[in-house]
């Protein structure tokens, strides 16, 4: 009698180990990893020139393990054009694993901002867009010494949220330094017009006047903000024409970025016909601060559009 209880005691733990398995099986499949699809390589791709002074910079490379080649993204970060560095992981990971060689970069910040080496340089346009314009040429033809050497089909893209969409938008509207136009760019929540006069006093939940003029390196008033004045030289939005690149246009319903910028570069890439442009207002409700989400904040919501949109042109 003993031993047939031990048994049927032992078949009713079994069940109950087996039901709790079944259970728990959906969520421990769902658990994320933590791997990714490549170990990122900090690079140095080039150097940004300027009268103070030269400034190394460097790029955090993913590269798949398969050994194939592939095509390049250059992700660039935002921060008010004066902050941020290259650390977006997830959006690194998530473009890596789809099938890209990724380059994380870092360029040169108008003050306060410093990357590591920039010294004395103020970082004012171009500066920033010439190093952007150099990591593309980098990403088309790594050097030998690169851990992305022969793994890349010459054909680069880009990923940029906020003033790394400025800047993303500006390189894939015509060539810069001369090789660099981008193939295709994801833009996020980025800042197009910079004189947009509507723009310069929202103040919502960020500084869009004070951050461009830092940008530019100009003060207030007609030289800076008006028609030819130096923003307006400065913007992207006034490069794009018909030869220009395909952009995915991507802002919130209430984004920080002043709904202006958005609307600008929409109807700007339809006036001069831009091909395989595309555009996606994401509709969010309003935070604590009245605006939804902003730059890279984005992109769980709009990953996969991004994808596809990237891989049909690169």
């Amino acid at each position: 009698m003993k031993n047939k209880f031990v048994y049927l005691t032992r078949i009713a733990l079994v069940i109950i180990a087996v039901v709790t398995t079944l259970i728990l099986f959906p969520t421990l499949r769902a658990a994320p990893t933590t791997r990714g699809c490549a170990t990122p390589v900090i690079e140095q791709y080039g150097v940004g020139h300027s009268p103070s002074g030269d400034t190394p910079l460097r790029w955090r490379a993913f590269i798949p393990h398969d050994g194939q080649i592939h095509p390049a993204i250059i992700v660039i970060h935002g921060g008010h054009f004066n902050a941020g560095d290259f650390t977006d992981l997830q959006t690194d990971q998530d473009l890596v694993c789809a099938g890209f060689c990724v380059f994380d970069i870092e360029y040169r910040l108008a003050p306060p901002g410093r990357v590591r080496g920039q010294g004395r340089d103020l970082g004012h346009y171009p500066e920033q867009t010439d190093d952007v314009a150099t990591a593309i040429r980098a990403a088309r033809n790594p050097a030998p010494t690169s851990v992305a050497f022969g793994r890349v089909n010459g054909r680069v893209g880009a990923v940029g949220g906020s003033a790394g969409a400025s800047h993303a938008a500006y390189c894939a509207a015509g060539p810069t330094l001369g090789g660099d136009q981008l193939d295709a760019a994801v833009l996020l929540s980025g800042a197009y017009d910079f004189h947009d006069p509507a723009s310069l006093i929202d103040t919502r939940c960020a500084t869009f006047g004070a951050d461009v003029r830092n940008y530019v390196g100009c003060s207030p008033g007609p030289a800076c903000d008006g028609n030819g004045g130096l923003l307006d030289l400065a913007s992207p939005y006034r490069r794009f024409t018909s030869s220009s690149s395909p952009v995915l246009i991507i802002a919130s319903n209430l984004d920080p970025m002043p709904p202006n910028q958005y609307t600008t570069l929409v109807n700007k890439v339809a006036q001069v016909r831009v091909p395989g442009c595309g555009q996606l207002l994401i509709t969010e409700s309003p935070g604590p601060d009245g605006c939804t989400g902003h730059s890279f904040e984005l992109w769980p919501d709009v990953r996969d559009q991004a994808i596809v949109f990237l891989n049909t042109f690169l």
